[in-house]
């Protein structure tokens, strides 16, 4: 931030964290396997406030993980060619709740359907599949790096309660 520039106001935050996940298609995953071993992994997804959603293979590690352990951690980051510094790469960061959401649930196809429509029509092929679970990731905390210096904690799912995280 310049030197007399004022902080960002908590709009102005929230703007900017919800265009990051606007302009994403794809998040990193952490998530621990039953040894626990950390384990990453990435997975289209789609959000819709507050929650986001995943729609996984029972084939891969990350949907056991996420199934048996019920938390992760993800995160959405800058595409590195559109960074202006490697290593103050805007990011998001949240600990989330994992939900599986039931077939006969009553967003289930609804959630599927704005995911084909975000995501692409291989959407529609994986919901044919017995193996793929739609995954609900409930917010539990998260941080918002802008760069060197502007770091924010976020407190809340609706990107209201937005605190710069300092070093004292």
């Amino acid at each position: 931030m310049p030197p007399n520039a004022s902080p960002p106001t908590t709009p102005e935050l929230k703007s900017e964290i919800l265009s990051l996940i606007e302009k994403l298609r794809s998040l990193q995953l952490a998530t621990l396997n039953e040894s626990g071993q950390p384990e990453a992994s990435y997975t289209p997804f789609l959000y819709q406030a507050p929650d986001f959603y995943i729609f996984v293979s029972a084939l891969a590690a990350h949907t056991r993980n996420l199934i048996e352990q019920r938390q992760c951690g993800i995160m959405l980051i800058e595409d590195e060619t559109q960074a202006r510094n490697l290593f103050a790469r805007t990011r998001l960061m949240f600990d989330m709740q994992v939900e599986p959401v039931a077939k006969d649930s009553e967003d289930y196809e609804s959630i599927l359907d704005a995911m084909e429509n975000r995501l692409g029509n291989t959407v529609g092929m994986l919901r044919s599949l017995p193996d793929f679970s739609l995954l609900r990731l409930k917010f539990q905390s998260g941080r918002f790096v802008k760069g060197f210096g502007a770091a924010y904690a976020i407190r809340n799912p609706e990107f209201s309660d937005i605190e710069q995280i300092t070093g004292k």
